[in-house]
């Protein structure tokens, strides 16, 4: 009996020393492999960065929501003269930077679709008065050339005059004026800013105020309260006022035309 415990350890004994047999990749072949993985990744790239150059130019699609006939067609004819790459390699920086550069562009948008292709969407300034007669200007102040001339000195618009880059100012003083004259009755029908930052305003019943620059504002909201006051039952008969004086004002009255008389033949 030991003896055939010991003849059993005996087996295991073997068994356990007994050298396991595995296949070994020769050196070579997995170089070979991996060489050849990595020309398969290669050409794959080679081959997709020139189907990327061949491919034909991308569509162009301007979205003509929000846009008047004309302007469409204006952001049509800018858009019809670029030339673009393909679908995926399409510089969209490069058409935003161009549609922005249009006066009449407030903002845009350029994504690619997979339907339409490239898409452009702009949304236009919304002008608020005319500035000269040349252009219009929006509550923010930006002087623009519109897309349509047509849009030029609308009548239902006030006017703004003087200097393109002191637009900002003038709109925000019209804004304001009619803020203060708007319970009378009189709102802003023309302002004019000098080089020598003199302020001439006419509003809507005719009546025409000029102002320096010195304390601008306190005069024109003074001046609107006298007429609201102790002027009101005279306020028909001004024609001008001039508030370019630090203690006071003079007005220039309108006179009543002269009374005809008839004779008989």
């Amino acid at each position: 009996m030991t003896q055939t415990v010991n003849d059993v350890a005996d087996l295991m004994s073997d068994k356990t020393r007994r050298p396991t047999s595995s296949f070994q990749v020769p050196t070579s072949v997995r170089y070979f492999f991996t060489v050849l993985v990595l020309g398969l990744l290669v050409l794959i790239l080679i081959m997709g960065g020139k189907a990327l150059r061949d491919a034909p130019p991308a569509a162009i699609h301007v979205d003509n929501r929000d846009l008047t006939f004309a302007q469409y067609q204006a952001l049509q004819h800018v858009m019809s003269q670029q030339s673009v790459s393909s679908f995926f390699t399409s510089d969209l920086q490069a058409l935003r930077d161009i549609t922005t550069s249009l006066a009449w562009v407030d903002q845009v948008s350029v994504s690619r679709d997979w339907q339409r292709g490239i898409v452009v969407k702009a949304l236009p300034k919304q002008p608020v008065a005319n500035f000269g007669t040349e252009r219009l200007v929006d509550a923010k102040g930006a002087v623009f050339v519109p897309a349509d001339s047509r849009d030029l000195t609308q009548e239902r618009f006030a006017t703004l005059q003087g200097d393109m880059a002191q637009a900002p100012v003038i709109m925000q003083q019209m804004q304001q004026v009619n803020d203060w004259y708007a319970p009378l009755g009189m709102q802003v029908e023309d302002i004019i800013l000098s080089p020598r930052m003199t302020w001439l305003i006419r509003f809507d019943n005719g009546q025409r105020v000029i102002v320096d620059n010195e304390n601008t504002a306190q005069k024109l909201l003074n001046l609107s309260q006298l007429l609201g006051n102790q002027l009101s039952n005279r306020r028909n008969e001004i024609q001008s006022v001039d508030l370019r004086y630090k203690n006071g004002f003079t007005i220039a009255w309108n006179l009543a035309p002269p009374k005809t008389t008839e004779t008989p033949p």
